[in-house]
């Protein structure tokens, strides 16, 4: 048996003790899951951490379930034995479904919940996160007239070390890019929509290959 090993969590600043190979690959697996939602500080980051957590229980009761079929092939009750240890272990897998089928609804219905709280969980997060960035765009495009404005006036910009009415905080250098940028498009838009129609890029699908139906890619309009 495993010396176990302990650590505070750092979202919820409860303790967790596992055996140090496990505990090693619980935390790098809850920073990767945590990370890839890219959560804000706060709401955001509990509620990653709880998707983190649900997905880390399905997995392990995945586990069980295949450590079930594993135990059931060292006690199989059936006094039935083949030539062929293929057979014998499909077997044992038929005879451990029907002994442990209380265990395996059991393990069902909490995939299922967990499911459940990890899509609840996910689509709260989502909402919370487009609620932001369409708070986030909002201050950016305030911060972009103002610094246009100035341009426009001949006076110097600089950004506000207050944040936005949303709660929103830009470097000047961001601002300034975002504004290039939208001059950059405004006008990338006005020669496309002015010129003749022509084949852009000859020869870019070259050894490429071909866009199969369904596959989700689309050949973007040049209006």
């Amino acid at each position: 048996m495993e010396t176990l090993n302990a650590t505070r969590d750092a979202v919820t600043g409860q303790v967790i003790a596992l055996p140090a190979t496990d505990l090693t690959f619980f935390t790098h697996f809850k920073q990767n899951i945590i990370a890839g939602l890219n959560p804000a500080p706060g709401l955001e980051t509990v509620i990653a951490d709880a998707i983190a957590w649900d997905t880390w229980r399905l997995n392990n009761l995945r586990a069980i379930e295949m450590n079930l079929y594993a135990l059931g092939t060292q006690n199989c009750t059936l006094d039935i034995k083949s030539d062929n240890p293929q057979v014998d272990t499909a077997i044992a897998n038929a005879d451990t479904f029907r002994r442990e089928n209380s265990h395996f609804n059991r393990l069902s219905l909490q995939e299922k919940r967990l499911n459940s709280n990890i899509k609840l969980n996910l689509a709260t997060l989502q909402s919370l996160q487009a609620d932001r960035q369409q708070q986030f765009e909002q201050d950016l495009r305030d911060e972009m007239y103002m610094a246009q404005a100035n341009d426009f006036r001949e006076l110097a910009y600089k950004a506000p070390t207050v944040p936005g009415r949303n709660g929103s905080v830009f470097s000047t250098s961001q601002v300034k890019a975002a504004v290039n940028r939208k001059t950059m498009l405004s006008d990338a838009r006005g020669i496309v929509a002015c010129a003749k129609e022509r084949i852009q890029f000859p020869g870019a699908w070259e050894n490429q290959d071909p866009i199969k139906p369904n596959s989700g890619l689309r050949v973007a309009s040049a209006a």
